[in-house]
């Protein structure tokens, strides 16, 4: 059922593809969830696709708190000439969570919008499993993901980046961990992180902003969906909600990296995204907040070439070169 509170429509550019995405995308079953997780059992054919020439990938193991996960690292075949000519410079490597609510996706999910970094930065992207909910509640997925920066920073040389320049970033619930992850390395001194990207993130666990009331009947990412993820990954009585597994009940946000955050204003994570860059501000962090019109959750994941999505994935790239090349 669609609200009834006013709201701008759909971009243009993406409104044919989303009349196409399924309505009923529950997750409030058993069921629902194993459906859930079959459509974002992404591989990395899929992922690597005409990029094959271009990209190497290569897997391996590291310890988790709970046992062993799998990483790929994706590197480029051959770094672009007028990237080592240019004073300074210095590989990056970036930290990838996948999306899926917690309780789906796998290390490939989203890691198409980062794949272009490799080639234009000549980045190393570590992308990680970490254990899915309900089966394993937070913070399970939030620690996994600090195994792999400590893994990752541990193993810089050898993977072929600067620990200087290590990035942290992330989309929806992937954003949620990044946030996380770099709120961890501040408070128990890890790794120095040089910035944090986190695309449409969950930051928030009321469900009732004015966002997820107004666009809550919008797919992909439904307010049902958010609120069965809530408790499957923070428990219903919220018993794992920390300052680390919900980012926004953070009371302080000094001393974090250059923060880069963006979402839809047809998203239902808008207002948990503004209000969290607005306090990063005031925590005199330095934020890049970007709202794209008419966007809803993913989009440029499900409308890859529509220009508005060009011009999100543009944006990012620019604020990435501005850390590499400060």
């Amino acid at each position: 059922m669609a609200s009834s509170i006013p709201r701008p429509p759909l971009h243009p550019d993406l409104a044919e593809v989303h009349s196409q995405l399924p309505q009923n995308d529950n997750i409030s079953t058993p069921e629902q969830i194993v459906t859930r997780r079959k459509f974002l059992d992404f591989s990395l054919e899929q992922t690597l696709q005409g990029r094959e020439h271009l990209i190497s990938h290569e897997e391996k193991d590291f310890q988790g708190p709970a046992g062993t996960l799998k990483a790929s690292i994706l590197r480029p075949k051959q770094v672009n000439k007028s990237l080592l000519e240019k004073p300074g410079y210095k590989p990056p490597g970036i930290l990838h969570m996948h999306g899926g609510g917690h309780m789906s996706g796998s290390r490939f999910v989203g890691i198409e919008g980062v794949l272009d970094w490799v080639e234009e930065f000549g980045a190393i992207i570590v992308s990680a499993e970490y254990r899915l909910a309900p089966e394993h509640p937070q913070p399970a997925q939030l620690e996994d993901s600090y195994a792999a920066l400590l893994w990752m920073n541990e193993h810089a040389q050898e993977l072929g980046f600067s620990r200087d320049h290590l990035i942290v970033c992330g989309s929806s619930a992937g954003g949620n961990l990044a946030a996380g992850v770099v709120l961890l390395a501040r408070d128990r001194a890890g790794p120095k992180i040089r910035g944090q990207l986190l695309m449409y993130p969950w930051l928030d666990d009321s469900n009732e902003t004015h966002s997820m009331l107004q666009f809550g009947d919008i797919v992909p990412w439904t307010r049902s969906n958010s609120i069965d993820a809530c408790n499957y990954a923070l428990g219903v009585n919220r018993e794992h909600a920390t300052m680390y597994t919900v980012p926004s009940r953070a009371k302080d946000l000094s001393g974090l990296p250059p923060t880069w955050i963006d979402v839809g204003d047809a998203d239902v994570f808008r207002d948990e995204d503004v209000v969290y860059a607005s306090a990063l501000w005031k925590a005199g962090v330095s934020t890049e907040l970007h709202v794209w019109p008419g966007c809803w959750h993913g989009f440029d994941v499900f409308v890859p070439n529509a220009p508005i999505s060009n011009r999100a994935k543009l944006a990012r790239s620019d604020w990435v070169r501005s850390l590499i090349f400060a």
